[in-house]
Protein backbone atom coordinates (compact mmCIF):
# COMPACT_ATOMS: atom_id res chain seq x y z
CA UNK A 1 0.00 0.00 0.00
CA UNK A 2 1.32 3.38 -0.89
CA UNK A 3 2.41 5.43 1.98
CA UNK A 4 3.56 9.45 1.07
CA UNK A 5 7.32 9.56 1.64
CA UNK A 6 9.44 12.76 1.47
CA UNK A 7 9.49 14.64 -2.38
CA UNK A 8 12.50 14.97 -2.17
CA UNK A 9 15.62 13.78 -4.34
CA UNK A 10 18.29 16.49 -4.08
CA UNK A 11 19.57 17.57 -7.37
CA UNK A 12 19.59 14.40 -9.08
CA UNK A 13 16.03 15.47 -10.61
CA UNK A 14 17.54 18.11 -12.37
CA UNK A 15 18.29 18.25 -16.19
CA UNK A 16 21.76 18.56 -17.33
CA UNK A 17 22.94 21.67 -19.90
CA UNK A 18 22.67 18.60 -22.49
CA UNK A 19 19.22 17.45 -22.00
CA UNK A 20 18.56 20.90 -21.84
CA UNK A 21 19.77 22.07 -24.92
CA UNK A 22 17.62 18.51 -26.69
CA UNK A 23 14.91 19.61 -24.95
CA UNK A 24 15.07 22.95 -26.30
CA UNK A 25 16.22 21.73 -29.88
CA UNK A 26 14.08 19.07 -30.69
CA UNK A 27 11.39 19.20 -28.25
CA UNK A 28 11.49 16.18 -25.94
CA UNK A 29 14.46 13.76 -24.31
CA UNK A 30 13.71 10.45 -22.75
CA UNK A 31 15.02 10.55 -18.90
CA UNK A 32 15.61 6.41 -18.86
CA UNK A 33 14.55 4.91 -15.32
CA UNK A 34 13.31 7.68 -13.54
CA UNK A 35 10.92 5.35 -12.16
CA UNK A 36 12.08 2.46 -10.07
CA UNK A 37 10.50 -1.11 -10.11
CA UNK A 38 8.79 -0.43 -7.23
CA UNK A 39 6.92 2.70 -8.45
CA UNK A 40 6.06 0.52 -11.38
CA UNK A 41 4.55 -1.81 -9.02
CA UNK A 42 2.51 0.37 -7.24
CA UNK A 43 1.38 2.46 -10.49
CA UNK A 44 0.08 -0.76 -12.20
CA UNK A 45 -1.98 -1.44 -9.31
CA UNK A 46 -3.21 1.74 -9.30
CA UNK A 47 -4.06 2.28 -12.84
CA UNK A 48 -6.10 -1.36 -13.11
CA UNK A 49 -7.84 -0.57 -9.92
CA UNK A 50 -8.50 3.21 -10.93
CA UNK A 51 -9.56 2.68 -14.51
CA UNK A 52 -11.58 -0.72 -13.46
CA UNK A 53 -13.61 1.85 -10.87
CA UNK A 54 -14.55 4.36 -13.56
CA UNK A 55 -15.63 2.09 -16.07
CA UNK A 56 -18.17 -0.50 -14.10
CA UNK A 57 -20.22 -0.72 -16.88
CA UNK A 58 -18.22 -0.96 -20.02
CA UNK A 59 -15.13 -3.45 -18.74
CA UNK A 60 -12.04 -3.07 -21.12
CA UNK A 61 -12.20 -5.66 -23.97
CA UNK A 62 -9.11 -3.84 -26.48
CA UNK A 63 -12.15 -2.07 -28.50
CA UNK A 64 -12.29 1.17 -26.74
CA UNK A 65 -9.47 3.11 -25.25
CA UNK A 66 -9.83 3.66 -21.52
CA UNK A 67 -9.05 6.74 -19.84
CA UNK A 68 -9.38 8.46 -16.32
CA UNK A 69 -7.49 11.13 -14.54
CA UNK A 70 -5.88 9.78 -11.53
CA UNK A 71 -5.92 12.34 -8.82
CA UNK A 72 -8.48 11.16 -6.54
CA UNK A 73 -7.89 9.13 -2.78
CA UNK A 74 -8.03 5.88 -4.50
CA UNK A 75 -4.84 6.47 -6.50
CA UNK A 76 -2.64 8.29 -3.88
CA UNK A 77 0.35 7.45 -5.60
CA UNK A 78 -0.23 8.75 -9.14
CA UNK A 79 -1.66 11.25 -7.34
CA UNK A 80 1.62 12.49 -5.50
CA UNK A 81 3.59 12.03 -8.65
CA UNK A 82 2.52 16.00 -10.29
CA UNK A 83 4.34 17.12 -6.57
CA UNK A 84 7.39 14.63 -7.29
CA UNK A 85 10.81 16.63 -7.94
CA UNK A 86 11.88 14.10 -10.57
CA UNK A 87 8.89 14.98 -12.58
CA UNK A 88 8.45 19.10 -11.57
CA UNK A 89 11.63 19.80 -10.75
CA UNK A 90 12.37 19.22 -14.78
CA UNK A 91 9.56 20.80 -15.36
CA UNK A 92 10.50 24.31 -13.84
CA UNK A 93 13.87 24.34 -15.58
CA UNK A 94 11.74 24.32 -18.79
CA UNK A 95 8.89 26.23 -18.55
CA UNK A 96 10.33 28.60 -15.30
CA UNK A 97 9.98 28.15 -12.40
CA UNK A 98 6.37 29.12 -11.65
CA UNK A 99 4.52 26.37 -12.95
CA UNK A 100 1.10 24.69 -12.65
CA UNK A 101 0.23 21.01 -12.39
CA UNK A 102 -2.31 20.85 -14.17
CA UNK A 103 -3.21 16.62 -13.75
CA UNK A 104 -2.32 13.06 -14.35
CA UNK A 105 -4.00 10.30 -16.29
CA UNK A 106 -4.23 6.29 -16.97
CA UNK A 107 -4.59 5.04 -20.30
CA UNK A 108 -5.37 2.01 -21.78
CA UNK A 109 -4.50 3.32 -25.75
CA UNK A 110 -5.92 0.91 -28.48
CA UNK A 111 -5.10 1.72 -32.10
CA UNK A 112 -3.14 4.39 -33.86
CA UNK A 113 -3.41 7.59 -32.59
CA UNK A 114 -2.53 10.21 -35.75
CA UNK A 115 -0.40 13.32 -35.68
CA UNK A 116 -1.37 16.20 -33.28
CA UNK A 117 0.19 18.80 -31.05
CA UNK A 118 -1.16 19.40 -27.40
CA UNK A 119 -1.53 22.64 -28.04
CA UNK A 120 -2.67 25.27 -31.06
CA UNK A 121 -1.15 28.09 -29.65
CA UNK A 122 2.69 28.68 -30.82
CA UNK A 123 3.21 30.45 -27.65
CA UNK A 124 1.53 28.27 -25.09
CA UNK A 125 4.41 27.09 -22.91
CA UNK A 126 4.10 23.69 -21.26
CA UNK A 127 5.40 20.52 -20.60
CA UNK A 128 4.29 16.59 -21.02
CA UNK A 129 5.30 13.67 -19.67
CA UNK A 130 4.44 10.12 -21.44
CA UNK A 131 5.58 6.50 -19.33
CA UNK A 132 4.36 3.31 -20.64
CA UNK A 133 3.81 0.28 -18.28
CA UNK A 134 4.84 -1.80 -20.60
CA UNK A 135 7.84 -2.19 -23.26
CA UNK A 136 7.30 -0.04 -26.74
CA UNK A 137 9.19 -0.09 -29.39
CA UNK A 138 8.53 1.55 -33.04
CA UNK A 139 6.50 -1.59 -34.25
CA UNK A 140 4.45 -1.91 -31.09
CA UNK A 141 3.00 1.33 -30.49
CA UNK A 142 5.67 3.88 -29.21
CA UNK A 143 5.61 7.37 -29.25
CA UNK A 144 6.65 9.26 -32.01
CA UNK A 145 7.63 12.38 -32.34
CA UNK A 146 8.43 14.98 -35.46
CA UNK A 147 11.59 16.67 -33.91
CA UNK A 148 12.05 20.65 -33.74
CA UNK A 149 8.34 20.82 -34.36
CA UNK A 150 7.70 22.47 -31.32
CA UNK A 151 9.67 25.57 -32.81
CA UNK A 152 6.97 26.53 -35.51
CA UNK A 153 5.75 29.69 -35.29
CA UNK A 154 2.05 30.57 -36.72
CA UNK A 155 2.28 30.99 -40.75
CA UNK A 156 4.52 27.96 -40.57
CA UNK A 157 2.08 26.12 -38.52
CA UNK A 158 -0.34 26.31 -40.67
CA UNK A 159 1.24 25.58 -43.42
CA UNK A 160 2.53 22.51 -41.87
CA UNK A 161 -0.14 21.03 -39.83
CA UNK A 162 -2.25 21.19 -43.77
CA UNK A 163 1.05 19.29 -45.13
CA UNK A 164 0.49 16.81 -42.15
CA UNK A 165 -3.25 16.11 -42.98
CA UNK A 166 -3.00 15.22 -46.46
CA UNK A 167 -0.04 12.93 -45.86
CA UNK A 168 -0.52 9.59 -44.67
CA UNK A 169 0.29 9.02 -41.02
CA UNK A 170 3.32 6.28 -41.26
CA UNK A 171 4.50 8.35 -44.17
CA UNK A 172 5.21 11.30 -42.25
CA UNK A 173 9.13 11.57 -41.14
CA UNK A 174 9.38 11.26 -37.51
CA UNK A 175 11.46 9.94 -34.26
CA UNK A 176 10.35 6.57 -33.04
CA UNK A 177 10.95 6.84 -29.16
CA UNK A 178 11.55 2.91 -27.97
CA UNK A 179 11.22 2.75 -24.06
CA UNK A 180 11.68 0.27 -21.01
CA UNK A 181 9.26 0.15 -18.20
CA UNK A 182 10.70 2.85 -15.94
CA UNK A 183 11.97 5.13 -18.99
CA UNK A 184 10.23 8.63 -19.08
CA UNK A 185 9.64 11.27 -21.96
CA UNK A 186 8.89 14.57 -21.68
CA UNK A 187 8.00 16.86 -24.30
CA UNK A 188 7.10 20.35 -25.49
CA UNK A 189 3.44 20.40 -25.89
CA UNK A 190 3.62 22.07 -29.35
CA UNK A 191 5.72 18.73 -30.53
CA UNK A 192 3.94 16.55 -32.89
CA UNK A 193 3.16 13.52 -31.74
CA UNK A 194 1.87 10.08 -32.95
CA UNK A 195 1.64 6.58 -32.06
CA UNK A 196 0.60 3.61 -34.02
CA UNK A 197 1.17 -0.40 -34.62
CA UNK A 198 0.64 -0.84 -31.61
CA UNK A 199 -1.75 -3.60 -29.47
CA UNK A 200 -5.48 -3.01 -28.18
CA UNK A 201 -3.91 -2.20 -24.37
CA UNK A 202 -1.09 -0.21 -24.63
CA UNK A 203 -1.16 0.78 -20.73
CA UNK A 204 0.55 4.82 -20.04
CA UNK A 205 0.19 7.54 -18.17
CA UNK A 206 0.58 11.39 -18.50
CA UNK A 207 1.70 14.13 -16.37
CA UNK A 208 1.22 17.53 -17.36
CA UNK A 209 2.75 21.17 -15.85
CA UNK A 210 2.18 24.28 -17.51
CA UNK A 211 3.68 28.12 -17.05
CA UNK A 212 1.47 29.88 -14.59
CA UNK A 213 -0.20 32.12 -17.09
CA UNK A 214 0.05 36.33 -16.27
CA UNK A 215 -1.46 37.87 -18.95
CA UNK A 216 -5.74 37.88 -19.86
CA UNK A 217 -4.99 35.96 -23.04
CA UNK A 218 -2.91 33.26 -21.38
CA UNK A 219 -5.60 32.74 -18.59
CA UNK A 220 -7.96 32.07 -20.94
CA UNK A 221 -5.97 29.41 -22.85
CA UNK A 222 -5.73 27.90 -19.61
CA UNK A 223 -9.24 28.04 -19.03
CA UNK A 224 -9.75 26.68 -22.13
CA UNK A 225 -7.94 23.39 -21.39
CA UNK A 226 -9.96 23.09 -18.12
CA UNK A 227 -13.11 22.68 -20.23
CA UNK A 228 -11.77 20.59 -22.60
CA UNK A 229 -10.34 18.07 -20.54
CA UNK A 230 -13.61 18.21 -18.44
CA UNK A 231 -15.03 17.09 -22.26
CA UNK A 232 -12.62 14.43 -22.01
CA UNK A 233 -14.95 13.19 -18.56
CA UNK A 234 -18.24 13.23 -20.90
CA UNK A 235 -16.28 11.86 -24.39
CA UNK A 236 -15.08 9.16 -22.23
CA UNK A 237 -18.32 7.84 -20.11
CA UNK A 238 -16.29 7.63 -16.72
CA UNK A 239 -18.39 6.96 -14.09
CA UNK A 240 -16.69 10.40 -11.99
CA UNK A 241 -17.72 13.59 -14.02
CA UNK A 242 -14.77 16.12 -13.18
CA UNK A 243 -11.44 15.79 -13.20
CA UNK A 244 -10.73 17.17 -10.06
CA UNK A 245 -11.74 15.11 -6.26
CA UNK A 246 -12.65 16.89 -3.12
CA UNK A 247 -9.71 14.74 -1.53
CA UNK A 248 -7.35 16.09 -3.99
CA UNK A 249 -9.05 19.47 -3.59
CA UNK A 250 -9.15 19.22 0.39
CA UNK A 251 -5.22 18.65 0.47
CA UNK A 252 -5.07 16.15 3.20
CA UNK A 253 -1.14 16.27 3.14
CA UNK A 254 -0.78 19.64 3.59
CA UNK A 255 1.14 20.22 0.43
CA UNK A 256 2.80 23.73 -0.44
CA UNK A 257 2.94 22.80 -3.48
CA UNK A 258 -0.05 21.38 -4.00
CA UNK A 259 -1.29 24.61 -2.32
CA UNK A 260 -0.32 27.03 -3.85
CA UNK A 261 -1.73 25.86 -7.35
CA UNK A 262 -5.09 25.35 -5.81
CA UNK A 263 -4.90 28.96 -4.63
CA UNK A 264 -3.75 30.21 -8.37
CA UNK A 265 -7.02 28.30 -9.92
CA UNK A 266 -9.12 29.84 -7.43
CA UNK A 267 -7.80 33.00 -8.64
CA UNK A 268 -8.45 32.61 -12.30
CA UNK A 269 -11.89 30.70 -11.92
CA UNK A 270 -10.56 27.47 -13.27
CA UNK A 271 -12.48 25.45 -11.07
CA UNK A 272 -15.33 27.28 -11.31
CA UNK A 273 -16.07 25.67 -14.86
CA UNK A 274 -18.81 23.10 -15.05
CA UNK A 275 -17.35 19.75 -15.27
CA UNK A 276 -13.13 21.09 -13.45
CA UNK A 277 -14.45 20.01 -10.18
CA UNK A 278 -15.71 17.63 -7.48
CA UNK A 279 -19.23 20.16 -6.24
Amino acid sequence: RYKEKPSSMGNSSELCTDQLQHFATFGYIILRQLLTPEDLKILAVELDQGLDAQFPHNPFDGSQRHWSRMTDETTPFFASLMEDVRFLTPAQQICGEDVLGIGIDANRYIGDTGWHPDTGNAQQIAVKYIFYLDPVTAKTGALRVIPGSHLLQETERQIFSKGIQNTSLQEVPCQAINTAPGDVIAFDIRTWHASYGGGRNRRACNLDYFQNPKASDEIELLLQLGRSHASSVNHFDTKRKFNYSKNWLENPHQSQIRQCWIDRFNEIGYFDQLGVAEL
